[in-house]
């Protein structure tokens, strides 16, 4: 019992690593992860000009069969962004956070909206003819002058 104690205080006494450390590791983390991204998005890239490159390639194919080519290569290229690439990742769970960010919007009713949109475009009108009024007095004021 005596020697399950001393493992544990041995593991616990362990140094443990200073904050700079930890930050230059998740920096380099991060770095690794930005240059396989970009690896990954030229993959993609590769992938959209095989598929064109092979539509043209083969002129002599049915046009169905040469259609292919380039859908194969569209979808190869989403996936290997959405589902292998940070980048799409993310992209995802903004879009699915966003979802949910609107999905708890009150939105007005329509009583509320043509209320509102009557009163914006009365306000519009009011504004326009206001703006006509100033504008026409001051022509006539500088014309007077001249």
């Amino acid at each position: 019992m005596s020697g399950h104690k001393q493992k544990t205080k041995e593991v616990t006494a362990s140094p443990k690593m200073s904050k700079q450390e930890l930050r230059q590791k998740e920096q380099a983390e991060q770095q690794r992860s930005k240059r396989s991204d970009m690896a990954k998005l030229a993959l993609a890239a590769i992938l959209l000009l095989a598929g064109v490159w092979g539509y043209y390639a083969q002129p002599q194919w049915s046009v169905y069969l040469r259609a292919l080519f380039p859908l194969a290569g569209v979808i190869l290229a989403v996936a290997i962004v959405f589902f292998w690439c940070d980048l799409g990742r993310n992209l995802v769970r903004y879009v699915k956070g966003s979802i949910t960010e609107v999905k708890k919007v009150v939105w007005p009713t329509k009583n509320e909206t043509w209320r509102n949109t009557l009163f914006v475009l009365v306000f519009t009108a009011l504004m326009t003819f206001f703006l006509w009024v100033v504008d026409s007095i001051l022509a006539w004021l500088f014309l007077l002058n001249a």
